[in-house]
Formats: structure tokens, sequence, C-alpha cells
């Protein structure tokens, strides 16, 4: 049977102890040390198997071990501010939920960073200074509603709030990424399809135009022309198209970000579907962290910190200080051209009774609806037009290797 080492405070004594417990497994450990009177705050086997785990191996190196680390995906998140909630909900301890779970989280970044996040508090940290000590893994947004929620007392409730927030969220990620996926896959399978005819099946008919000596008509000659470039300097082309890649990359998260946003929104179907999820994205989080207590200026400035474009950021910003100026918080959001204007209309209404969060839910709930409308009318729309653009480049292949087989066939005759 495993044997356990652990590090424990009394209940009672509020004492620290330590010691060796054996047990069938961690929660059985846990709930015998509850049952002694204790609250875990350190549980380790005596005998773990780690050193047979390659990426455990991997990990420990020096310098580059991190880089084999997983990334803490915002599902981790979710899953974890659900499980936190369930567990303040039930009576239990928060340093106890905190052991808990990062004993049974799988993501070994998150693992290690629970890990000090619940020594902070042991030595008298609040929760949300703890977690602010990992800004990689909790957002400026997540830390501030945290402390929100210890002010008032209600960490219960906004951790709830919270995970509804970050589960809308990542579902509207879901949407964007499932929205631009299938375009991507048309499009790398048109340039595949091309990529396929001008290696291997152009240089077939090459071989046959020149073994008949027959004068070649344009669209043949360049069509054969692309296939020799490709063949033979297809490595220069790997490395340009790279090379570019990694420098857009560079330019969209630098000094381009402006630029590449702005044209972003005006993309065809795209630009519609970015913009409404994050307006909806935006809406949502302001509803969330107003309802948590924070002030209406600091509640923009955290929802405008959501939203990964800067055209639209910069609106909610200029909303922001307008709102501060003394102004309202619908005319600038009108102005911004972001909104649709019924979403505009419930703001307003909101502000004039004095029941703005119950609007900015039901305009976010108007929003995610616009969302999927947007979804379903770009991927209607866009089907068939990368139908008949694959379509037309194939064809243009074809009639292009096809021309000089019709001219030696009417001249046989």
């Amino acid at each position: 049977m495993p044997v356990y080492s652990y590090k424990a405070i009394e209940s009672k004594t509020n004492k620290s102890v330590q010691g060796q417990i054996e047990a069938p497994s961690e929660k059985a450990a846990r709930e015998a040390l509850r049952k002694q009177g204790t609250i875990p705050t350190s549980l380790e086997d005596m005998n773990p198997q780690k050193n047979d785990d390659v990426m455990y191996l991997l990990r420990q190196l020096p310098f580059i071990g991190k880089v084999f680390e997983p990334r803490v995906r915002l599902k981790d998140i979710v899953i974890f501010t659900q499980q936190l909630a369930t567990l303040i909900d039930a009576g239990i301890p928060l340093v106890e939920a905190l052991f808990m779970l990062e004993q049974q989280t799988i993501n070994v970044r998150l693992k290690s960073a629970l890990n000090q996040v619940r020594t902070d508090v042991l030595t008298g940290d609040s929760l949300s200074r703890a977690l602010a000590r990992h800004p990689d893994i909790f957002s400026k947004l997540y830390i501030n509603l945290i402390r929100a929620g210890e002010v008032s007392g209600e960490l219960e409730r906004i951790c709830h709030r919270l995970n509804t927030l970050l589960d809308a969220i990542q579902r509207l990620n879901g949407k964007l990424i499932a929205a631009l996926t299938y375009p991507t896959i048309v499009v790398l399978a048109i340039v595949g399809v091309v990529t396929v005819l001008v290696v291997f099946v152009v240089p077939v008919f090459k071989g046959l135009y020149d073994s008949s000596g027959a004068q070649l008509p344009l669209p043949t000659m360049f069509v054969l022309g692309v296939s020799n470039f490709v063949i033979g300097w297809w490595w220069m082309i790997l490395g340009i198209t790279i090379g570019i890649l990694i420098w857009f990359n560079w330019f969209r998260k630098g000094v381009g970000k402006p630029l590449v946003d702005e044209y972003t929104l005006r993309i065809p179907l795209v630009g519609h579907v970015v913009r409404s999820v994050y307006v909806s994205r935006f809406v949502r989080t302001l509803g969330t962290v107003f309802g948590a207590g924070v002030s209406i200026t600091e509640s923009l400035s955290a929802a405008a910190g959501t939203v990964d474009n800067y055209i639209l950021q910069n609106s909610f910003n200029k909303a922001a200080e307008s709102l501060r100026a003394g102004g309202s918080l619908s005319k600038p959001l009108e102005k911004s051209g972001a909104f649709p204007l019924m979403v505009v209309r419930m703001i307003a209404v909101g502000e004039e009774t004095g029941n703005l969060e119950t609007m900015l839910e039901k305009s976010a709930d108007f929003l995610d609806i616009e969302v999927d409308n947007a979804v379903d009318a770009m991927t209607t729309m866009i089907e068939p037009i990368l139908t008949v653009v694959m379509g037309g480049v194939v064809l243009v292949i074809a009639l292009a290797l096809y021309l000089p087989l019709f001219d030696m066939h009417n001249i046989m005759h």
C-alpha cells in the first residue's frame, strides 16, 4: 500500500504538523487526515514512479525544461474555477480546497502554480494577491473579480459568475475558431491540389510536348514555366513562405497591430464574425464585472482588456473616458459603430432605469444569437465561393495543358 508524506494544520489549535500515512490512494489519505482533525496542506507519495515518465525528465532539464510544460488553456481555468466555487460552497476551507484542486490537476504548469498559490495563502496572503503572482495563467480580469469577491465577502458567488463568464468566452472563442477553420482548410486544399498538379501532372505533359516539337500557346507555356520554377526552387519558395509567416506574426503583434486589426474587420464575411464575437465578449464581461460590485468605469476598462482588437479596444476606452467625464455609456458605444442599435437602446434603458446589469446580460444573450447568425451566414456564403475558386483554378490548369493537344489533333486532320 502506498505511503504518503503529509503536512497539515490541526483544526483546533492551528498548529502545523507533519508525518507519514499509509492509504490506498491520495483521496483516502486526505479523508483519513480530516478524520484525525487536521487539514492537509501537502501530500506526496513516498515512492513516486516519475522517473519512468519521459516528459517528466524533459521538464527537469535546465533552461529548456519549461518548453515541455503544457500550456494552461482557458478550459483548464474554467474547470478550476468551477471546482473552486463548488468546494467553497460545500464549506471546505480555502487552503484545503486549493490543496485538493492541486492534487487532481493534470496540467503540470497549473499544478505548480496552485502549489505556490496555496503556500502564499498559508503565509497570510489573500487569494487575489497569490493569483496575481502568476499573470501568465490568471488574467487581470480574473484577479480583479476574485479581489471583488474577497472584499464583498461573496467569493463563492463571484467564482460562480466568473465561471459563467469564462465558459461563455470559451464558447465564443470556439465559434470563432470553427468559423475560420473551414475556409482555412479549403484554401489549404486548393493550394495542395494545385501543387500536386504542378509538380506531378504538368511534367508528364511537358515531356510529351517536348518530344512533339509543337508550338505551345501562351497559357501552356506559363503553366509549364510555373511547374519548372516550383520543382527547381521549391526550397526557396518554402523558405520565403516561412519567413513571410514569421514576419507577419511579428508585425501583427507589434507595430502593425492597428493596421492588421483594422483590415481584419473589413474582410468580407470574416470581419463581421470577428466583430460580433468581440462585441459579445465585451458586453458579457462588462455585465459580469459590474454585477460583481466593481465601478462602471473600472468595469469598462476590464472588459475592454478582453478584446484583442486595437480598433474596437480603442472605441471601448473612449467610452470609458466619456463616462468619466460625466457622459452616458450608451452614447459613445453608439458612436463607435460596433454595436447593433438594439443593444445600444437596451443599455440606454438600463442606465435610465438603474437596471444596467440586467440589460447588459440580456444584451450579451442577444449578441450571442448575432454571433451564431454571423457564423452561419459566413459558412453558407463562403462554401460555394471557395468551391468555385477551386474549380476555376483546376479548370484553367487543365485547359492550358490540353490546348496543344487540340491543336495537334486539328493538324493531323
